[in-house]
């Protein structure tokens, strides 16, 4: 998959979809070298740091901005040590990372501290992110904000490929690691749910959850997308609230074997609503 297939693909996704923001390319660097030229480096060309939620925001949003990041750039932490560019310390792993300030008892916070997906360390130096459709680099991920009716419909196509469902490891906290690494480490599909920080600082809406995408899938994602509108389970669709609707032949034919019976109900009277 060259840059632009890459490019027309990701804008495919994201019509059909109807998105809010961009979907994001992300890829994991292993020197300065590797920085797309053109790119953002926040303390070097904003002269202060950024979280790495705030990158991804402007990644994907009407700035449609590269960044790169390194070390030297987070002002969170989380981060920093789920991706490998710091060491998980002592003091992190004992749990007082979260403790007392969100779990009851530092047992707690040192289960969600080990927890945490991570890593190597020192395996990568930095992070860059760009709109799917403007960047000049092929990403190891492809990360998007979606709402639920969106990740219904990824899911869906997910399940086209092979059959497969996600299976998630999901915490409130630390959202850009959760939904980085384990795609890096398993190569598929994961579902994080942004954390405080993506929603305080970040602007991520109350409605919407993070669906990471491998890019090796997305010809088959596409695929997907026009199988699902020809066989009439793409988008858009329409809610009906009705007692006996009609159900798809194979539905119905594997409803009567498993014994239910599926012939519709007489008519019955006519009753009107009181307003």
């Amino acid at each position: 998959m060259n840059l632009d297939e890459l490019h027309k693909m990701g804008k495919e996704l994201e019509i059909w979809l109807r998105m809010r923001v961009h979907p994001i390319a992300v890829k994991l660097l292993k020197s300065k070298d590797e920085v797309p030229q053109g790119a953002i480096i926040p303390t070097r060309d904003w002269k202060h740091k950024y979280a790495l939620c705030q990158a991804f925001a402007r990644s994907q949003d009407g700035h449609e901005e590269t960044i790169a990041m390194f070390k030297e750039d987070h002002w969170c932490f989380e981060p920093v040590i789920g991706l490998g560019l710091a060491k998980r310390i002592p003091e992190f792993l004992e749990g007082h990372h979260r403790y007392p300030d969100s779990v009851k008892t530092l047992e707690a916070g040192a289960q969600w501290c080990k927890n945490m997906p991570y890593l190597p360390y020192d395996k990568y130096q930095g992070i860059v992110s760009a709109p799917i459709h403007l960047c000049d680099f092929i990403p190891d991920l492809i990360m998007m904000h979606v709402d639920g009716r969106m990740a219904t419909y990824l899911m869906i196509i997910r399940n086209y490929i092979d059959g497969k469902d996600i299976t998630c490891q999901l915490s409130g906290h630390a959202a850009c690691v959760y939904a980085i690494v384990p795609s890096m480490l398993n190569r598929e599909c994961h579902i994080a749910l942004p954390c405080k920080g993506d929603r305080s600082i970040a602007f991520a809406q109350d409605n919407e959850i993070i669906f990471t995408l491998i890019p090796e899938m997305l010809p088959d994602f596409i695929q997907g997308i026009q199988y699902e509108q020809e066989h009439e389970w793409g988008l858009p669709f329409y809610t009906k609230l009705k007692e006996e609707y009609f159900l798809k032949p194979k539905y119905k034919a594997f409803g009567e074997k498993i014994g239910l019976d599926l012939n519709q109900s007489p008519p019955r009277p006519q009753q009107y609503e009181k307003f």
